[in-house]
């Protein structure tokens, strides 16, 4: 929550906002999220407006992050744009409130928590890949290229498929399979 009593009330007046706060739930999906407690770094630019409150910058955080390749996890540096507009009370801008096109303040607070969610959301892969947050390849060595091709195979199982070839005891060789 951001408190906007120290925004001056006249169309056009801008409050700079850079705050660190503690994440209070899971941003995120599946395989890619800001843990609960986790920190993010707000950038903003709070500007009244006759109808309410825009708020404009960026949120940056870390985020836990699961391969959906190699099942390898990392941490990496996230980011996200904002732009949301935070609707007063009584103003024409409210109604749309109603139908999820603008947020209403409460009060004189702001809660920027569902903005951040969505915004997070939108913007985090549903099958994040180690590729995709700046490593070269996977992190872990044993997973097959997504061209299928990992060094020698000869001997050595797909971890993914490890499970699997334990409890029906595949060695991993082709001998003996026709």
């Amino acid at each position: 929550m951001l408190d906007t009593r120290n925004i001056s009330r006249s169309p056009g007046a801008m409050t700079p906002v850079r705050k660190t706060v503690e994440v209070p739930t899971r941003i995120g999906v599946e395989m890619i999220e800001i843990p609960e407690g986790a920190e993010l770094d707000l950038d903003l630019l709070l500007t009244f407006v006759d109808e309410g409150i825009l708020v404009t910058g960026t949120a940056t955080g870390r985020a836990q992050v699961e391969c959906a390749r190699c099942l390898g996890e990392f941490r990496t540096k996230v980011g996200v744009e904002l732009t949301e507009m935070y609707a007063l009370e009584g103003k024409a801008a409210a109604e749309g409130a109603e139908e999820d096109e603008v947020r209403l303040l409460d009060g004189d607070l702001l809660d920027l928590e569902p903005a951040l969610i969505d915004a997070f959301g939108l913007e985090f892969p549903l099958s994040p890949t180690c590729t995709d947050y700046g490593h070269a390849e996977c992190i872990n060595p044993d997973t097959p290229r997504p061209d299928g091709v990992s060094g020698e195979t000869e001997g050595r199982i797909d971890p993914r498929w490890a499970g699997l070839a334990e409890k029906f005891g595949i060695t991993g060789t082709d001998e003996g399979r026709r």
